[in-house]
């Protein structure tokens, strides 16, 4: 099977969409698939020789994205000579739409998945007025497609209210062979930061941006050190939001910046308490990763969050519109608890465990595979 991967960001830019996308590439290839990779020019040549570039700006308000720049003529030409099978659409920002428009036209097979809740980001960005602009042109991007791939029931339900069509659960996964919670490094990493053996420390990993609701979590943060002046804290990541969240909380939370394979698995595991406070996920990697390090979760329940963290069995959930105070007091209460820090993360490992990025990408091949066929079934002439 011949597979065009189209994404607005892949590696080397680190979050959900191109960790997932990476992922698909690994299972598929290892199938023995060939893949066609296309997505934005980094500063970097790409590592992949499979990759097709085009060229990109950096968005002025969001150094880490960049926008690919028309014209796509070249990415069209590499789309015809690779002569794909399938062409998987992930975003659909100006190379996503070129793409989309070329397969409809070529009578290609094309499919999408839904990462990413743009819709609601533009309320974090003081675009609100926007939201139904942009909720009417991702629904009519994904109708055009033959199915789309979406993470979890919750988005599908609201998908489904914003009129979008043919939707499939396609749930992410998890490498718990790297994610566990008896990695070798968490004793350095926890020396490296000055953290004892007997102290508790609340960690967030991930990209650090408006629309994965910094500001609340930097509130949620003070009040528990404030509460809890014992218990310590450590940030993962990066982003644009950074300067100031770091400026709020920095004096009491280490700034480590991205982390990477091994080293991103060891400090998740020198963590022993997981603090998430989005509520635009459509899945929530980085929630999946911490629980299958051991960590129970404290996070609010909305989005694809909900699906994962079961709120008394493998974390403690709060509520889309409580302040907080609420979530504040989940992680005092997982702090001063130990017996229920270690039964809520072992509840977590043991569901991590079952969810293999072997087994979601078979499923999402399986589908490529029916539509194929279907495809071939429709051109045989009836006899």
């Amino acid at each position: 099977m011949r597979v065009s991967v189209v994404s607005e960001t892949y590696f080397p830019q680190v979050n959900g969409v191109s960790r997932t996308l990476g992922e698909m590439v690994r299972v598929l290839t290892e199938r023995g698939d060939q893949i066609q990779l296309i997505h934005p020019h980094y500063e970097t040549p790409p590592s992949d020789p499979r990759s097709v570039t085009a060229r990109s700006i950096a968005m002025p308000f969001y150094r880490e994205l960049r926008l690919p720049l028309p014209p796509f003529r070249h990415v069209r030409r590499a789309i015809e000579e690779f002569d794909p099978d399938v062409i998987h659409i992930a975003t659909e920002a100006t190379l996503g739409l070129t793409v989309l428009r070329h397969a409809l036209k070529r009578k290609r097979i094309v499919v999408s998945s839904f990462h990413t809740n743009f819709d609601k980001y533009s309320r974090h960005y003081q675009v609100g007025w926007a939201r139904s602009i942009i909720a009417a042109y991702l629904r009519w991007f994904h109708r055009r497609t033959s199915l789309t791939f979406v993470p979890s029931d919750v988005t599908i339900n609201e998908l489904e209210k914003m009129g979008f069509e043919r939707m499939v659960l396609w749930k992410h996964g998890v490498d718990a062979s790297m994610f566990r919670p008896d990695r070798p490094g968490r004793q350095a990493v926890r020396a490296r930061h000055g953290f004892r053996d007997d102290e508790v420390v609340i960690g967030y990993v991930g990209r650090i941006a408006r629309e994965k609701n910094i500001k609340y979590l930097a509130q949620v943060l003070e009040i528990a050190t404030k509460k809890r002046p014992q218990a310590r804290f450590l940030v993962v990541g990066d982003g644009p939001a950074r300067a100031g969240f770091e400026a709020r909380i920095g004096h009491f939370a280490p700034f480590v910046g991205y982390k990477h394979g091994e080293e991103l698995a060891d400090y998740y595991t020198a963590l022993d308490i997981f603090a998430f406070a989005s509520t635009t996920e459509t899945f929530g990697n980085v929630v999946l990763e911490a629980m299958a390090s051991g960590l129970p979760v404290a996070a609010i329940r909305a989005g694809g969050v909900a699906e994962i963290v079961r709120s008394g069995s493998t974390g403690l959930l709060v509520e889309a519109d409580e302040p907080p105070e609420a979530l504040a007091e989940r992680l005092i209460q997982l702090v001063d608890d130990e017996a229920l820090r270690k039964s809520l993360g072992a509840s977590a490992h043991r569901y991590a465990l079952e969810q293999s990025w072997e087994a979601v990408m078979d499923g999402l091949r399986e589908r490529f595979q029916a539509l194929i066929g279907e495809r071939v079934r429709d051109r045989v002439p009836a006899t």
